[in-house]
């Protein structure tokens, strides 16, 4: 990671938690005088936005600091723990509104001052909408977990906008009712899958899942092109956290290397994997091919 992308993943969060600040005092003022559910229901996923983009804050400025004597592989995964708590935060806010959505739909209401609920919604849906493109080109830079958490909260902040004015519209112009308490169903339906494509994300990350099979075939390719000198590996385990990539492997080498040849053998792994995967760190074992006990595939020790 250069020195420049933590600032702008903290600067990207920071924007990101002041934005929603103002869009959910304005949605949840607009939706009580509007007697909207669907505002309402808009307003407090921008207000858990808030709290969710304050935490990426503290994860970002955290995952970015370098390896220390007690945490020997970095930071990195302050920003799954930041993503799980997200998860809760928007789990929590989808049963809410999902709860306030059948109340509704039960006892239905009309809306009142449809214009001010129709502009206040367009706005920050605009907002949301520049947001997104925003964290999209700062996730793809960076790869960063917590601002690709934020963005997931926004990109369904868009989607929830335009259906909250649709619904806004219909109930004033129609008076169909029913669509605004089945609107925020619909929100509340977005924020579920979004807190469980979080969780899951999240979880793959602390648990250390391996990384996804078209990487493990590319580094596999790069220890091929090595040459005829790597007759083999094994033990080979690569892992993520979200910044960086953790790769392990055993090369299977001719026994009757010299040391400056077996330096040169992993040197050039080294730097092939690092030129596959910039922000990695790597770990490579040089072993004898005829070796009649070697660590098994599956990257258990053998024993001693």
């Amino acid at each position: 990671m250069s020195s420049s992308e933590g600032p702008a993943r903290n600067r990207a969060a920071i924007a990101a938690a002041v934005l929603s600040a103002f869009l959910a005092t304005a949605k949840l003022i607009v939706g009580t005088i509007s007697g909207s559910v669907a505002v309402i229901a808009s307003g407090v996923d921008s207000l858990l936005d808030v709290l969710a983009s304050g935490v990426n804050a503290w994860a970002i400025r955290h995952a970015a600091e370098p390896p220390d004597a007690d945490h020997h592989f970095g930071h990195g995964k302050a920003e799954s723990l930041a993503a799980l708590a997200q998860a809760g935060f928007i789990g929590g806010s989808a049963v809410m509104v999902g709860i306030e959505g059948v109340t509704r739909l039960v006892k239905p209401s009309p809306i009142t001052h449809t214009t001010i609920a129709l502009v206040t919604v367009g706005v920050s849906t605009v907002v949301a909408l520049l947001l997104t493109l925003w964290q999209a080109r700062e996730v793809a830079r960076t790869g960063s977990q917590a601002l690709a958490a934020d963005r997931a909260h926004y990109t369904g902040d868009v989607a929830a906008g335009v259906g909250v004015m649709v619904a806004v519209a219909a109930s004033a112009l129609l008076d169909w009712h029913w669509v605004d308490p089945v609107t925020s169903l619909l929100v509340a339906a977005w924020l579920a899958r979004t807190a469980y494509t979080l969780l899951r994300t999240a979880l793959d990350t602390l648990m250390d899942r391996a990384l996804p099979p078209e990487e493990l075939a590319a580094i596999e390719a790069a220890l091929r092109s090595l040459g005829p000198v790597v007759q083999g590996w094994h033990g080979l385990r690569a892992r993520g956290d979200g910044l960086r990539r953790f790769v392990e492997v055993h090369l299977e080498v001719d026994g009757q290397l010299t040391v400056q040849e077996a330096n040169r053998t992993y040197t050039a792994a080294v730097e092939a994997l690092c030129a596959l995967l910039p922000a990695v760190d790597v770990s490579v074992h040089l072993d004898p091919a005829d070796d009649p006990d070697p660590i098994p595939r599956d990257g258990t020790p053998r024993a001693v």
